[in-house]
């Protein structure tokens, strides 16, 4: 396999988005009190305002060969909240991070990451950060394969 991995272009919305319904059918599936059935999870409105953020970036990861997409991810750089009892920071946030289930463990997904770093490095971000669902125990021991640890937690209680 020949990888290439770029910025989304528009013409990537179909295969961005039948990957995201991957990711959306998991979490439906793992957390239905949480999470909608729905056809079409990401709208391409969404995706188009994403496309034209001047703080977000839409990373794809492409055969050059067949020109399939086999992974994505959606890095927002952030600014810590002017508070003064916070050290003022710069951080990249992963949105949305996948990885096609058919092209797992092959190192797509490392690479993918390791991409992201140096894209954070360059934007002057001293952490890169992202929201993993406790169900999902394969992409928490992936992220911390990739040197990742918990910062904190958000937990609930059903009334």
């Amino acid at each position: 396999m020949n990888l290439k991995i770029r910025e989304a272009i528009a013409n990537d919305y179909i295969s961005i988005s039948n990957l995201v319904k991957e990711v959306h059918n998991l979490h439906v599936k793992n957390r239905p009190d949480v999470y909608l059935k729905v056809d079409n999870p990401f709208q391409k409105e969404q995706f188009e305002d994403l496309l034209n953020s001047n703080n977000t970036k839409i990373f794809v990861v492409e055969d050059t060969n067949s020109k399939e997409l086999m992974a994505y991810s959606i890095v927002q750089i952030m600014i810590s909240r002017n508070i003064q009892i916070l050290i003022p920071s710069q951080s990249a946030y992963i949105d949305d991070f996948c990885v096609k289930s058919s092209y797992q463990k092959k190192g797509i997904g490392k690479l993918l990451f390791e991409y992201i770093l140096d894209y954070a490095k360059a934007k002057g971000a001293s952490t890169v950060q992202l929201t993993v669902w406790e169900f999902n125990k394969n992409a928490i021991k992936f992220y911390e394969s990739l040197g990742m640890s918990t910062r904190n937690r958000r937990m609930e209680l059903n009334i």
